[in-house]
């Protein structure tokens, strides 16, 4: 028989080791050369798609250039100024292509697409009213239109106003415009093999060849953005590289070398290793000892062994540690969740109703442990009337998935007794996942008794939305009456009306302030504001009420309207003085009485008045109505409107005088007394003087609609969509004596945009408009416009905004 084989222990050690070596390195090499896709390949993807990057970016920076560009070229040709000639401006673009070559034909182009100059000198006198492009350009700033000409691959064309109704620069741009693929690879070291081309919206290559110049290669695309100057123009700049050199199924010598020599140092470390692990069992085997060890035993070994198994119990320690530490974590979110909602966390087990887990106590105090804090009877702490509702609530809770909720009395602690309206809290159950042996709860005690439960919340929630979404129909109505009332009264101004057409205008002009008193209303309605200290105009209010009354209370009845229009504000709520007109309408339809009339006038007494108001400056206002008519039928009268009347002034504080009911032969009249409210300071005269405005408004047809206004006022306006854009056109210059901004606006609102104008340029006087009552209190620093506004409103706002008055 043959004798057994002995294999060493260091030797078996140094051949696993090396083979596992071996055979990690040899599945990454066959894995990386099955994929395909080596560092040479994944190399040409990055490269080109960090150069399709860098290319768009940089044509994103060239059409930006390009429109700085026309806007100095507009500056070089002053259009408006009717001493520089035609011929001069035509001569003055040959001059200024010869300094920028890289354009091919600079244009003027008038707002009915006549050619008025040109560096070409066939162009003057033609027409490009239908180019494709001109169409686009009327309701644009900046176009940028491409063409079929290979030549020429794109023009850039910019409004010098209002876009349609102005004079255009047109800029085309040169065949080696697009040529920064040189630059763009030496600026990024990338390899000159990398070829670009860009392509148009409607897929024409407006720069590059057609395809590659090899056949398999990498590719990557990046569009162009623009910006939000000029849109996006659809252009895709696509980078080509050139196929990567795949690497053979077998490695070079340098690679070989490289794994042999680290199996080599796995053999060695796995012998090394071996050794030294065999040494204490070869001494145990033949009883020997080292030289600084007492004699081996195998009792000292199993001591050795022992050790080596208490090492491992406390590694389950040290991870039972971390777990706890992860439990402190959790805990610390619950602790802020609890800061934050104010609602505390619990777990319960339903069948003992004991409190398992719980972060605080009832009172508040954090608990020291995580976990069995209190393990007291939950029912223990509510009300034992309340109890049979909580088994009813756990129990629900157990049987079916959702939240719980109920409202539960908590046990008044102290001898001082407590409120039963403070003691509710209100406790919401929801099943843990699994089999439900465990409940969650959250508790929070009710503030301000029942309005705090789901309900009240739920009703809270839905003023809240409701108030939003109403905030946001009154602002784009309140912009379409803006834009009703500005391009009216420019027409009325500018236009010398024959009285028919004024006298429409005139009602179209009245229908849109009664509107703006409309929205007023119902924000005072949707956000229940406190009415004690409202203020109203009486001209406009009784105007407003007067007319909807005629149309449908009083229909046949004359309306007479006596209340001048410069009587001060009174201390009441619109919709207060229009409920107690509407009763008194109510009350002479029902009594027959025939006419309505409403006269007013300022009254200041010194001595108290004859029912109980203290002295002071009141508006006094007489409502009476004609005689019965004869043959006029009454109808059953409404019991109560008179008393309504008198309730609803005494509310606000005001007198009530009924003189003659009108319920037997003679009419009605009666007087009601409010209080004035302070006149506003005079204003100081209005400054006619001609103001540089930025106007800054994101609906285009409120800004068209103000710019108009405002040109037509003798301003000169620079109009910006976004705060944004206004920042860059006031980075670009920063003369301007005032700028007026739309409060709502998306990304940065008015008032953002303003805090950042005043700290950049604190010369700039800033009006923001909005519809009134919408501005934060933030706002009260700066001049407010409340939308919609009379053009005497803005003329008022901007002779404030003037620098003679600022001097002043």
């Amino acid at each position: 028989m043959l004798d057994s084989v002995r294999i060493s222990l260091k030797v078996l050690n140094a051949a696993q080791l090396a083979l596992i070596a071996a055979a990690a390195l040899g599945l990454a090499w066959i894995g990386t050369a099955m994929l395909g896709a080596g560092p040479t390949a994944d190399g040409a993807q990055r490269a080109a798609m960090t150069g399709a990057r860098a290319f768009a970016d940089a044509v994103d920076a060239e059409l930006h250039g390009s429109v700085a560009d026309a806007r100095t070229v507009a500056l070089l040709l002053r259009p408006g100024d009717p001493v520089l000639g035609e011929a001069e401006r035509s001569t003055l673009l040959r001059d200024w292509l010869a300094l920028n070559p890289r354009y091919g034909d600079a244009a003027l182009i008038g707002a009915d697409g006549s050619v008025r100059a040109a560096a070409d000198p066939r162009r003057p006198g033609s027409s490009v009213a239908r180019q494709p492009w001109f169409a686009r350009a009327r309701n644009a700033e900046v176009v940028i239109a491409t063409q079929g000409d290979e030549t020429a691959p794109f023009d850039v064309v910019l409004s010098l106003g209002m876009p349609g109704r102005s004079d255009r620069i047109q800029l085309r741009a040169g065949p080696t415009f697009l040529e920064i693929g040189p630059r763009l690879r030496r600026a990024l070291d990338l390899p000159e093999t990398i070829a670009f081309t860009v392509s148009g919206a409607d897929g024409r290559l407006l720069a590059g060849t057609a395809s590659a110049p090899w056949g398999e290669h990498r590719s990557a695309s990046a569009p162009v953005q623009g910006g939000r100057e000029l849109s996006s123009p659809g252009w895709v700049v696509t980078a080509y590289a050139p196929p990567s050199i795949a690497a053979g199924l077998l490695p070079n010598g340098r690679l070989l070398a490289l794994a042999l020599a680290v199996v080599g140092a796995a053999a060695g470390l796995g012998y090394a290793m071996g050794g030294r692990a065999a040494q204490p069992l070869q001494r145990l085997a033949q009883g020997e000892a080292g030289p600084d060890e007492a004699a081996a035993s195998p009792v000292r070994e199993i001591a050795a062994l022992t050790e080596a198994v208490a090492g491992r119990s406390q590694s389950r320690e040290a991870a039972l540690a971390l777990a706890g530490t992860g439990l402190d974590r959790i805990k610390g979110r619950l602790q802020t969740f609890e800061a934050m909602s104010g609602w505390t966390c619990w777990e319960i087990d339903p069948e003992t109703r004991q409190v398992v887990w719980s972060d605080s106590d009832r009172t508040g105090t954090a608990t020291a442990s995580d976990h069995a804090t209190d393990l007291s009877d939950l029912a223990e702490w509510f009300e034992p009337e309340d109890h049979a509702l909580l088994d009813l609530t756990l129990d629900a809770a157990r049987r079916a998935d959702g939240p719980h909720d109920v409202v539960l009395r908590a046990r008044a602690d102290g001898a001082e007794p407590v409120p039963e309206a403070e003691r509710r809290v209100l406790v919401r159950f929801l099943r843990a996942a699994g089999d439900g042996s465990r409940i969650h709860a959250l508790s929070r005690a009710i503030e301000g008794g029942i309005s705090e439960t789901p309900s009240g919340l739920n009703e809270q929630r839905r003023n809240a939305i409701l108030r939003r979404v109403t905030d946001g129909i009154v602002h784009d109505f309140n912009d379409v009456l803006t834009i009703v009332h500005a391009n009216l009264a420019t027409v009325r101004r500018r236009h010398g009306l024959n009285p028919e057409p004024a006298r429409l205008v005139d009602a179209a002009l009245a229908g849109a302030t009664r509107g703006a008193a409309l929205t007023r209303r119902m924000l005072g309605l949707v956000r229940g504001e406190s009415e004690a200290l409202a203020e109203c105009d009486v001209g406009t209010s009784v105007e407003a009420a007067l007319a909807f009354m005629g149309a449908n209370v009083l229909r046949d009845v004359p309306v007479i309207n006596r209340v001048p229009g410069d009587l001060p504000k009174v201390l009441c709520a619109e919709r207060i003085l229009e409920l107690v007109l509407l009763n008194l309408a109510f009350h002479f339809r029902d009594h027959g009485l025939h006419g309505f009339a409403v006269g007013a006038a300022e009254e200041v007494t010194d001595t108290e008045t004859g029912f109980g108001l203290p002295p002071g400056a009141y508006v006094r206002l007489l409502v009476a109505s004609g005689q019965h008519e004869p043959g006029r039928t009454a109808r059953t009268p409404c019991p109560g409107s008179l008393e309504t009347v008198a309730r609803l002034l005494e509310e606000i504080g005001a007198g009530w005088r009924p003189v003659s009911d009108g319920t037997g032969e003679d009419a009605f009249v009666a007087e009601i007394w409010l209080r004035a409210a302070e006149r506003p300071p005079e204003q100081p005269a209005l400054w006619y003087s001609t103001l540089r405005i930025l106007l800054v408004e994101s609906d285009s047809l409120v800004r068209a609609s103000l710019a108009e206004a405002l040109a037509d006022l003798g301003h000169d306006v620079v109009q910006a969509a976004s705060g944004e854009h206004a920042l860059a056109l006031l980075g670009e210059s920063a003369d301007y004596d005032a700028m007026i901004a739309d409060q709502s606006m998306p990304v940065m609102t008015g008032l953002q945009l303003a805090a950042t104008v005043v700290e950049r340029h604190p010369d700039i006087r800033i009006i923001l408009a909005s519809p009134h009552g919408h501005l934060p209190a933030a706002a009260r620093q700066f001049l407010q416009l409340d939308k919609p506004f009379r053009p005497d409103d803005l003329a008022a706002v901007l002779s404030a905004a003037a620098p003679q008055a600022r001097a002043a």
